[in-house]
């Protein structure tokens, strides 16, 4: 009987050990997956932090640089880094503001007037190159345009309701800076036509349609955005994530900020 209490006791103690053996094992796996895991975790969202400190990076150069734009990648440290790709729209088109607000006839109807050109970037300058000028109905003949005391342009040239490009004496206007458009002469009155126009840039960008005459309720004033896109990396990983946020250069303020699936750039 002893004998047989002993052989089961040894069976019990076998079977305890492999029992707790096969706890241990399957703990220290779920330990092991678990960290692996959270590892994981950990480099996804060191990821994405460093994607968001690119697409900061980028804002943060844009105002600091005048209007430069960041591309490439830099290291945050020796182990988190960023690549960014920054796209402009508008150009320099969208610093210009074209206020109508006061416009007015003169010269028995023939002069526009008390029309105004600002630059409404902090750091840059801006240059009219071209201008694109057309009437709502019938033919006109324009005669010059002047701006900030010079003519910008002189020659007798029939307006219609098609667009006329014409080229014109650049016009350079600093950072923050405002233009007076003295006159757009005309040879006879212009009263009850409306005045369109746009400018080309020297950047070749242009300017939204906006009407020189009559009054106008508010300014005109061409969108302009920065599209962002920074992939955020670490090393020892081949994991990535990336964002992108859309930048209003004209209001500082930031939209669609969002995650994408895809590397950058």
């Amino acid at each position: 009987m002893i004998k047989k209490r002993r052989g089961i006791a040894l069976i019990a103690a076998i079977m305890l050990i492999v029992f707790i053996s096969t706890a241990v094992l399957a703990l220290s796996v779920f330990i092991v997956s678990w960290y692996k895991q959270i590892d994981a975790e950990e480099r996804e969202a060191r990821c994405i932090y460093n994607a968001m400190a690119g697409v900061n990076y980028a804002i943060w150069n844009y105002r600091a640089n005048s209007s430069a734009l960041t591309n490439g990648t830099s290291n945050i440290d020796a182990n988190n880094s960023f690549t960014v790709s920054t796209v402009s729209g508008g150009g320099a088109a969208a610093n210009l503001v074209i206020n109508a607000t006061a416009s007015s006839l003169s010269g028995n109807g023939r002069d526009v007037l008390n029309v105004t050109l600002t630059n409404n970037s902090l750091a840059s300058s801006i240059t009219l190159a071209q201008v694109i000028i057309y009437i709502d109905s019938g033919t006109k003949i324009l005669d010059a345009i002047r701006i900030n005391n010079s003519n910008v342009w002189t020659n007798n040239t029939n307006i219609g309701t098609t667009p006329v490009t014409l080229n014109m004496t650049d016009v350079v206007i600093p950072a923050n800076t405002t233009r007076a458009v003295n006159r757009i002469r005309w040879t006879t009155s212009m009263a009850g036509r409306t005045v369109y126009w746009r400018f080309i840039m020297s950047d070749a960008s242009t300017t939204s349609i906006c009407i020189a005459y009559p009054a106008q309720v508010s300014s005109c004033t061409t969108p302009s955005s920065l599209t962002i896109k920074s992939m955020g990396k670490t090393t020892g990983s081949n994991q990535y994530r990336s964002v992108q946020a859309t930048y209003n250069t004209s209001t500082g303020n930031v939209s669609d900020y969002d995650e994408i699936a895809q590397t950058v750039p």
